[in-house]
């Protein structure tokens, strides 16, 4: 049952974020300049994730030149693991769900940030917040009375297993119903 709530399948940025040691910046990387080289890094071939999501902007302005010139990446700069936190609270706001459900995964948010994403409409964002490592006793505790059954579980879960330092058992889903899944 879990295999079904972890995978988002709908970006390549967003299988990364979940990926162990997928944030591991590669040694002799330099940060990039311009929303121009951000580009050519998506570009590359081979596609090298873990460099995108783990890039260092020379300046915050680099990521919001990135946003302005080219909308199509925020996906790839809401998955980035150095954003400012500017960045962040309005890609929280973003009208995507691919680039909500990348910042509902990124450790580095604010609580306000992490609460706010813990009242989106989205089943998933609100999932991802319940599957953040840096969720708080108060955010899983809200989304233990969330509405979808398996953020609801997942959240109880955390605050029952995660926070104490205990492994989650395999079967903490077996309660999930198909019809749960699909509401």
């Amino acid at each position: 049952m879990q295999a079904l709530v972890r995978p988002i399948a709908e970006h390549h940025a967003l299988r990364e974020l979940t990926r162990e040691g997928s944030v591991a910046l590669h040694r002799g990387d330099a940060p990039i300049a311009s929303a121009d080289e951000f580009r050519r890094l998506l570009e590359a071939s081979p596609l090298q994730p873990a460099r995108i999501v783990g890039a260092r902007a020379a300046a915050p302005a680099v990521w919001w030149e990135i946003l302005e010139h080219h909308p199509d990446l925020a996906v790839w700069v809401a998955a980035n693991r150095h954003i400012d936190e500017d960045v962040i609270a309005f890609l929280a706001a973003h009208p995507r769900l691919q680039v909500r459900v990348a910042v509902a995964s990124n450790p580095c948010m604010s609580d306000e940030v992490m609460t706010r994403l813990a009242h989106d409409k989205s089943d998933l964002v609100r999932m991802r917040v319940a599957c953040n490592a840096r969720a708080t006793r108060g955010v899983l505790a809200h989304l233990v009375a969330d509405a979808c059954v398996v953020v609801s579980k997942h959240a109880e879960a955390r605050l029952q297993y995660d926070l104490n330092g205990i492994r989650l058992p395999a079967s903490y889903l077996d309660e999930v119903s198909m019809s749960d899944l699909l509401h």
